[in-house]
C-alpha cells in the first residue's frame, strides 16, 4: 500500500514539474511576442541596394550586371550569387519562387541604399537618414549591428559598425 502512496506523489511531482515548464515556456513566448511588437517599427517597403530590390525576380538584373555564383556561403535551398564583384545577393532556388532575391548584401562605398548609406557613411549620419527606431546588437565581426526592422513588410535592413562607420549592409526578407 506504501508504494502506491510513494508513486502517487511521485507522479503527481512530475506533472507538476512539466505543468511548470509548461507556463514558463508559455511566458516566454508571451515576452518574446510582446517584445517584438514593442519593438519600433521603420517603414523599408521601398528599400534597395543599387536599385536591387527584395522579392524581385535575379533575372530583371542580369542584363545590366555581371553575376557569378559565390563559393564561400551555403544555403540549403537558396543560391548565393556575387554580382559585381561587391554585393551579394542570395535567391531562393525552386519551382514557383526560382530566383527571388531574399537578401542583398554589399561591401563597398559604390553601393548605396534607397536613402544614400553606403559603406564609410558615419553612424551619425545612417541615424539622420533612417531614424532612431533600430535594434542595437552586439557583433564579434564588427563592433555592433544596427537593425532597422519593418513588421509589416517582415523585412530586415542591418548596418555593420566598425569604428563609428558602416563596414557592410544587409537587407532581407525577415524570416528567409
Amino acid at each position: 500500500m506504501k508504494k502506491v502512496g510513494v508513486l502517487n506523489i511521485r507522479i503527481k511531482r512530475k506533472s507538476f514539474w512539466i505543468l511548470i515548464l509548461i507556463v514558463l515556456a508559455i511566458i516566454c513566448i508571451i515576452g518574446f511576442k510582446f517584445y517584438e511588437y514593442q519593438t519600433k517599427t521603420t517603414d523599408l517597403s521601398n528599400e534597395n541596394i543599387d536599385h536591387i530590390y527584395l522579392l524581385d525576380n535575379m533575372e530583371s538584373y542580369e542584363t545590366n550586371h555581371h553575376f557569378s555564383i559565390s563559393q564561400d556561403v551555403s544555403h540549403p535551398g537558396y543560391k548565393v550569387y556575387t554580382i559585381d564583384e561587391n554585393k551579394r545577393i542570395t535567391v531562393k532556388s525552386g519551382s514557383h519562387k526560382n530566383n527571388v532575391i531574399y537578401r542583398i548584401e554589399a561591401f563597398d562605398s559604390n553601393s548605396k541604399t534607397s536613402k544614400n548609406v553606403s559603406v564609410g557613411t558615419s553612424e551619425k549620419d545612417l541615424i539622420t537618414a533612417y531614424g532612431e527606431s533600430y535594434i542595437e546588437r552586439s557583433s564579434d565581426q564588427t563592433d555592433k549591428v544596427m537593425e532597422y526592422v519593418d513588421r509589416d513588410k517582415n523585412i530586415l535592413l542591418s548596418f555593420f559598425i566598425y569604428k563609428n562607420k558602416v563596414d557592410g549592409i544587409n537587407l532581407e526578407a525577415k524570416d528567409f
